[in-house]
């Protein structure tokens, strides 16, 4: 974890610069995208303000030659008439022949002037027309209009004018909108930057302490806030709290075990070497001797296999093999295993089952192991002359097996921890049994992977019931 933790130090930066650079992106894709917009619409908006203007001009030419379509009229009032500079107009007749053109260095008067837009002006049902395009890397504006006089197209007025006046506002403009853009990805760089590092300052103070934490103690972050940070410093503490937890069962495990794997090792090691140490020893002292060392092995073996269990515990349920099976004969061996124990002690176990089978699927072994853990832990905390029950019965939708004894209860403040790992109630007394905390953590888990769960009622000096639920379908039994 202080690995994770420590690779996640060394790229606090690289989020900084995320943060960074996800607000620079977003703001310019936003400004990429306004600007596109504003001079696409600003282009659409000027360029037809122009048009306009431009088909007016041709329009009030059209008017004032259509009074008299002369070339002498036509050369004596045009002169006089104000055009935009950069504008052109010229004037045909339906020949498309030249009457008059305003540009003087160039000029094409008496010549045939072919244009599509003229050309459609001088239809017998011509119309005026308005263009803006661009030739040569520079906008053009031009309108094309009849000249009509008593019903009759006499002729056509086409004006021609430059959209450089007009491309550069809108290039002032661009340029502006750039300049802005600009003021403003810098605003929100200093701004990101600042942001990102208010955000990753709290993580940066995280990973700091928890890399200046001891290595032999674990210790509580300060929880400042209450967003995100603040609730990964919550998990935090609450993961060290776990740790800690179980870090203290491990040491207390650790030295419960090392204490019943050494006392049985102890007791084999001194009877051996009474054993070498005796010349010529009686068969029958022999025997004894053996019968001692060979309790000791079984001990050992106990102890051993409460291990074994906890893991195969821990393995997938996939490699459980579930058989429909009568729990009444689960009940039945784990009743016959504790009869000789429960005598040896003189208390009176009892067990009650109903006449009907009561079918589930289940893993058997697993299951047995479970009752018996909790069976046995009743008849070990249960002084002699004590009672222990063992039950089976089942309503509509449940199967029940329930232990019950006369034993010395459980403190109402340790229920929820008996099925620890680890954990024991009394640990003196589970010395004195050779328990090791593993039994009843051990029967949860093989009571879960049956989709079961366990209920404890415990009183301190009048014994307790575990009740383990295991749900049940009447089709089991069909």
């Amino acid at each position: 974890m202080v690995t994770i933790l420590k690779k996640f130090n060394a790229s606090f930066l690289n989020i900084r610069l995320k943060i960074g650079l996800t607000y620079l992106i977003i703001i310019l894709v936003v400004l990429v995208v306004l600007s596109s917009f504003l001079l696409s619409t600003l282009y659409s908006y000027l360029f037809d303000q122009k048009k306009v203007d431009v088909l007016t001009n041709a329009n009030i030419i059209a008017n004032i030659v259509s009074e008299d379509f002369t070339e002498a009229y036509i050369s004596e009032k045009l002169p006089h008439m104000p055009l935009e500079k950069n504008a052109r107009a010229i004037v045909v007749n339906t020949e498309s022949t030249v009457l008059f053109d305003s540009y003087k260095e160039t000029s094409i008067k008496g010549k045939t002037f072919i244009n599509s837009a003229i050309t459609a002006a001088l239809l017998k049902d011509g119309k005026n027309s308005s263009n803006a395009y661009k030739e040569n890397g520079s906008w053009f504006i031009d309108a094309a209009v009849p000249v009509i006089k008593n019903a009759k197209t006499v002729g056509a007025v086409y004006v021609i004018q430059s959209g450089d006046s007009t491309e550069d506002i809108i290039s002032h403009i661009r340029n502006a909108l750039f300049m802005l853009g600009g003021l403003i990805i810098v605003f929100v760089g200093i701004f990101s930057a600042s942001m990102a590092r208010i955000l990753t300052l709290p993580i940066e103070r995280f990973t700091k302490f928890i890399n200046n934490m001891p290595k032999d103690s674990l210790q509580h972050v300060e929880v400042s806030s209450r967003d995100e940070i603040g609730q990964l410093a919550i998990a935090f503490n609450s993961l060290i709290d776990r740790m800690a937890e179980l870090e203290e069962k491990r040491r207390a495990f650790v030295s419960n075990a090392s204490h019943e794997l050494k006392t049985p090792l102890s007791i084999i090691k001194l009877l051996s070497d009474s054993l070498i140490q005796t010349e010529n020893p009686d068969p029958e002292f022999i025997r004894e001797f053996l019968s001692d060392m060979n309790k000791e092995v079984e001990r050992l073996t106990r102890i051993i296999e409460r291990l074994l269990d906890m893991t195969q515990m821990d393995s997938s349920q996939q490699s459980m093999q579930f058989v429909h099976t009568d729990v009444r004969e689960i009940a039945q061996e784990v009743f016959d295993k504790l009869v000789p124990l429960a005598r040896s002690k003189e208390i009176d176990v009892t067990l009650t089952t109903p006449e009907e089978e009561v079918i589930l699927p289940i893993e058997r072994d697993t299951l047995t192991e479970a009752v018996y853990n909790i069976a046995d832990n009743s008849i070990k905390y249960t002084e002699t002359g004590g009672n222990v029950s063992i039950s089976v019965s089942r309503d509509l939708g449940n199967v029940y097996i329930a232990v019950s004894d006369t034993g010395i209860g459980i403190p109402k403040e340790e229920i929820q921890k008996i099925f620890d790992r680890f954990y024991r109630v009394d640990k003196a007394r589970a010395r004195e049994t050779g328990g090791t905390g593993l039994g009843l953590s051990i029967a949860l888990d093989a009571v879960k992977l049956h989709n079961g769960h366990i209920e404890v009622i415990s009183e301190e000096e009048a014994g307790s019931r575990f009740t383990i639920s295991l749900p049940y379908s009447e089709e089991y039994n069909q």
